[in-house]
Formats: structure tokens, sequence, C-alpha cells
């Protein structure tokens, strides 16, 4: 079932990398969640105390780049496809596309963008009272959730055990908690209107 929009966009936040911000904007995620969640308060808790070089070293080290290879690139991608920009990321684009939104600034398949989509579809829905708009809208954040988040987002909360920092690790747990767990070792492979919009990532 598809969350509420604040889930998504506290779990966007915590995959953006690290600025001055960051531990206050994770902060005023968990505070505007209409439901009180142990695992975004253990996210918050994790920050307390931490170093804002060490998150950010620690964020590159995961999705970016890092001596053997990132463990973690946030790119759906790599997950389903073995590779950055495959086919999914062209079909993850043309979803938004046909949402009339174009994603900014990161590929469209890297798990933030993915994550604020969703957020954006469920705020849409909440707009609507019941109806055909409300339904259609339900539908697409449910299709987007089942042939996207859901296919590779536990994978990637099982690779952020890895991270040296708890905070990170708690990304993790909280990824489970709304995408459940991968089932099966390793990187799995998939399951068998335009207009100026962009589709930003949180401020």
């Amino acid at each position: 079932m598809a969350a509420e929009p604040q889930v998504y966009e506290i779990l966007a936040q915590a995959l953006l990398y690290p600025d001055a911000t960051f531990v206050a904007r994770m902060q005023a995620r968990d505070q505007a969640l209409s439901v009180a969640s142990p695992w975004a308060q253990q996210m918050v808790d994790a920050l307390s105390g931490e170093a804002l070089e060490d998150l950010q070293a620690e964020h590159v080290r995961l999705f970016v780049n890092a001596y053997g290879g990132a463990p973690c690139l946030p790119y759906e991608s790599v997950y389903v496809e073995g590779r950055v920009l495959g086919e999914v990321a062209q079909e993850v684009a043309a979803f938004y596309a046909q949402w009339g939104v174009r994603e900014a600034s990161e590929m469209p398949d890297h798990a933030a963008v993915e994550l604020a989509f969703a957020a954006q579809l469920a705020r849409l829905r909440s707009l609507f009272e019941e109806g055909e708009e409300r339904n259609l809208v339900r539908q697409a954040l449910e299709e987007f959730e089942r042939d996207h988040l859901r296919v590779w987002l536990p994978g990637l909360a099982a690779d952020l055990q890895t991270a040296d920092l708890a905070f990170y690790r708690a990304l993790g747990v909280a990824l489970q908690a709304i995408f459940g767990v991968k089932a099966a070792a390793g990187r799995s492979g998939r399951n068998a209107a335009s207009s100026d919009l962009f589709l930003d990532l949180p401020a």
C-alpha cells in the first residue's frame, strides 16, 4: 500500500548529499510525519553528534565512489540491470512524463528522484476527493511502487547495512520498513503529458 507523502520525502532527503542544513531538514521531515515512526526517529537520533564531514565522506563512499567501487550506487538500473542508465531509467523517465514532470539534477532512476516522484503523486492523490481522478493517481502510485520502488529498494536497504555510520544503517532499516526485504542474496533482477514542471528533490 502506498505511503503518505511525508514518508517518501524523508527517505528521499536522507539519500541526498549532506549539506550544512541536512540535520535540520531531517528533523523537520521527521516532525512532519503524521504518525510517529520508530525508523524515522532512529535515523534522526543517529545524526546526533555526527560531524558533517563524516556524513559527507560516508555518503560519497556509499553512493558515489570508493576503492573497489561504491557499494550502494543508488540507481535502479544498477540493481535491476547491473549497469548505469539502463532501460529501466528510460521507463522511469517515461512514467514521469506521463504526469507532466521531468527529473532535475539527477538521473531519473536515482533513489531520491524516484521517492520524490512518489511523494508528488501521494500529494496529488490527497488533493482529490473520491472519484475518477483520485483513483487514477492512486493506481499510478501503486503501480510505480510495485514496478519500481519495491523491486530494488530492498536490495539497496540490505547493502546499506555495510555502512560505517549508524545513520546510513538506520536508513537501510527505514527502507526495509517501508518497502520490505529483498527476496534473495545479491542484487536481484526484476520481477516477471508534457509540461515545464520539474521533479524537484526535497529542499
